[in-house]
């Protein structure tokens, strides 16, 4: 078994959309589930392939709008059983142009290749095929040391267009205050830190000023919906 397969077999892993207003990640989890509502639900249809699939947070809150849900990843998180457990650097085996939708959160960032991750995106969706992606900007490291890239908007448009897809809409996943707020919600989790009230009060704290002064050049993920030419 490879080194990555050991190190995350058997990780517990977010399972639920969303968080409670305690939870040190409710401010990504919330931003990304509001996103995912209000602009992905409407676009998934079909076979749908979660590239990627963690924990499968999504997988009920997608299957009303599906005929087939397909999770795969490189080892299975506890609880989870794959459909498809995927050998690192391998092709995906299932055929060419075989998913009408592609699910990937949270994800590049853990690839040593993108080029090639992304190229075996463009091969399993077909023409006018729908790419659900959300990938971090600014995010501390996790999942040590599988954790490689962060991404700007500029730069995710240029890679998605390069592998045949066409953007069709890209959103920041909160601004400065968003960003602030989760940063040190992060720190204080990693070190220990366990106070429920206080993960409660910075959460509402940072999404008031975040909703009240935007300001999305600083932002913790770019979440987009890409269509494949």
């Amino acid at each position: 078994m490879s080194a990555i397969k050991n190190a995350l077999g058997g990780l517990i892993r977010q399972q639920t959309l969303g968080a409670s207003l305690d939870h040190p990640h409710y401010i990504s989890l919330n931003l990304i589930g509001t996103w995912l509502h209000d602009m992905a639900l409407n676009e998934a249809h079909g076979i749908m392939l979660d590239y990627g699939c963690g924990g499968q947070p999504y997988k009920s809150f997608f299957m009303p709008k599906l005929e087939r849900y397909i999770g795969a990843d490189v080892a299975a998180a506890e609880g989870i059983c794959l459909d498809i457990e995927i050998e690192p650097g391998q092709a995906v085996p299932l055929d060419t142009a075989s998913i009408d939708t592609l699910l990937s959160t949270q994800t590049l960032e853990h690839l040593d290749d993108v080029e090639f991750y992304l190229s075996e995106c463009a091969r399993l969706v077909h023409s006018n095929g729908v790419l659900i992606l959300t990938a971090p900007m600014q995010w501390r490291h996790h999942e040590v040391p599988y954790d490689y890239w962060r991404f700007t908007k500029y730069g995710l448009i240029s890679l998605l267009e390069r592998h045949g897809f066409s953007i069709k809409s890209i959103s920041p996943c909160g601004g400065v205050y968003a960003l602030i707020g989760q940063i040190f919600l992060s720190h204080l989790h990693e070190r220990g830190g366990r106070k429920q009230w206080l993960n409660k009060i910075i959460n509402r704290l940072a999404l008031y000023l975040d909703n009240r002064w935007a300001d999305t050049d600083d932002t913790l993920n770019w979440m987009c919906i890409a269509v494949r030419k």
